[in-house]
């Protein structure tokens, strides 16, 4: 048995050296062996396309490839050093508006010396065309919702800018009328003036427009109120005596949240005219309203004045 494991360990350590080089050899040889062999590999390409400028008339109508699939044969040492991003974009010349395919050619490529491209996928990009328009169009923003309870729309939302350009397709755009904003929610805003930004709605297939970001939304929201009118109210004399008082009764028009000024008791409102620094004689006086809660606005009194005469201090009064 000990016999056995010398002669396996002399087989080992044996010319140790020169059969470790030649391992190194065999694996130098293989690998430049198979580094030679032909191969494939799929890479694949961005595509910029140079379109017609607008003066032609003609846009592009169809979906342009993003990218195309580079097949690729050449030895696998090469074929290996490709990276991702190492072949630049493919340009594709689309100007000529009477082109209904275009054809990728190999040499459009620029693929490293000793690679041949074996494929392209797509090969060709079928072109359809149609006749461009531009017009330019109101902005209507779009609101969703109402107000929360006790507030209504005061003026009627304006959007800045007020007009805004589309370019497309001119079947597209023929029945067009208005751009509409994305939706503004009006349940979550509160009493005043607001300024909102929102983006225009996305445009019609192969149409844009050409101002970019969003657009500004003035939107305001005022208190929900109502008009309730209050006739015949007799007029009050304070600080003095008169002998006579036209028109002895007045309207009032209020103003306030509905549930409120429904609630209003005529016999609370008075109105009055106060005589005190006015002297004897004839007085054209304002009319003064009280006893009017809190939140509910005067509107009108009708008449504002009244016309009165009033009395020294000690004169009787006219029978």
């Amino acid at each position: 048995m000990k016999i056995r494991d010398r002669r396996a360990r002399d087989f080992i350590t044996n010319n140790f050296g020169l059969k470790i080089l030649s391992l190194a050899a065999a694996i130098v040889l293989f690998s430049l062996v198979r580094g030679a062999e032909d191969a494939q590999r799929s890479v694949f390409v961005d595509v910029v396309a140079l379109l017609p400028l607008p003066q032609s008339g003609q846009m592009l109508v169809s979906e342009l490839p993003d990218q195309v699939r580079l097949t690729l044969r050449g030895s696998r040492s090469q074929l290996n050093t490709i990276r991702p991003d190492s072949i630049p974009p493919v340009q594709i010349d689309l100007t000529d508006t009477h082109l209904h395919y275009y054809y990728f050619a190999d040499d459009e490529f620029d693929v490293p010396a000793g690679i041949a491209i074996s494929q392209v996928a797509p090969a060709s990009i079928s072109l359809q065309w149609a006749e461009r328009d531009e017009r330019t169009l109101p902005v209507q923003p779009q609101l969703r919702g109402t107000p929360a309870e006790g507030l209504a729309l005061g003026e009627p939302a304006r959007a800045d800018p007020a007009e805004v350009t589309i370019v497309g397709p001119a079947d597209e755009l023929r029945d067009l009328r208005a751009i509409r904003t994305e939706p503004i929610e009006l349940s979550r805003l509160e009493a005043g003036v607001h300024q909102l930004r929102a983006r225009l709605e996305p445009p019609p297939p192969y149409t844009r427009y050409q101002q970019d970001g969003p657009t500004r939304v003035r939107v305001e929201v005022v208190r929900d109120l109502a008009e309730r009118s209050l006739p015949g109210l007799p007029v009050q004399v304070e600080g003095g005596e008169v002998s006579s008082v036209r028109p002895a009764m007045i309207s009032v028009t209020l103003r306030g949240v509905p549930g409120e000024v429904d609630l209003v008791d005529p016999a609370s409102v008075t109105p009055y005219v106060d005589v005190s620094s006015s002297g004897a004689g004839p007085a054209v006086l304002p009319i003064a309203l009280r006893g009017l809660p809190a939140g509910i606005e005067i509107v009108r009194v009708e008449p504002a004045n009244v016309e009165l005469v009033v009395r020294e201090s000690g004169e009787p009064a006219q029978e």
